[in-house]
This record gives structure tokens, C-alpha cells and sequence, in this order.
């Protein structure tokens, strides 16, 4: 059973889930993540966003494991689970070492 925040990735296609709340949100924010960093902007910015980043990965790996039943082929859920899982440790191993490299 879900709680009711994560109800609607039950019903949602998972097209939309994966591609439209994981996928490009997800580039998006890790796109203006570096930027901030290049541009040598504020360190404690820059954490912000990065754990923003942590919250909203485990976030979409749970609506996506959710919507993943919801797929018209069942191999495209499993697909996507796994994606998301490997987005998600990738997520945490970047963060890691762009917050060691903000640590010097």
C-alpha cells in the first residue's frame, strides 16, 4: 500500500512518470547543478540543489517503480526500474564526488 502522496504514480502511464517527471526534470536540474558550479557560484547554493537532486531522485525512483506495472509491455516496466535504480546510484556517486571536489 502507497501513501497517498504516491497514489497518483499507481494510475499514471508510465511513459509520463519516467519521461515527463524523471527523465527531463532530472537533466534539467543536473544541468543547472554544473552550470552553478562552473560559474562558481555560492557553495552552499550549490548544496542546496545538489540535495534538492538526492530528494527528487529517490522521489522518482519510487513513482516510477509505482507507474512501472503500468506500461503496455511488461519488459518496459522492468526496463524502466532499472534505469531508474541506475539513475538513482548515479545520482548519489556524482553528488558525492562533486561535493568532495566543493569541499576543497
Amino acid at each position: 500500500m502507497t501513501t497517498r502522496v504516491m497514489a497518483w504514480a499507481e494510475r499514471a502511464p508510465l511513459w509520463r512518470v519516467f519521461w515527463l517527471y524523471g527523465v527531463i526534470p532530472s537533466n534539467l536540474l543536473w544541468a543547472v547543478a554544473l552550470g552553478m558550479m562552473s560559474a562558481g557560484l555560492h557553495v552552499n547554493l550549490v548544496r542546496s540543489l545538489l540535495v534538492f537532486l538526492l530528494v527528487f531522485t529517490a522521489w522518482i525512483v519510487r513513482a516510477v517503480w509505482l507507474a512501472a506495472p503500468n506500461a503496455a509491455d511488461r519488459r518496459y516496466g522492468a526496463i524502466s526500474r532499472a534505469l531508474t535504480v541506475a539513475w538513482g546510484i548515479n545520482t548519489v556517486l556524482l553528488v558525492f564526488f562533486l561535493e568532495l571536489q566543493l569541499l576543497r
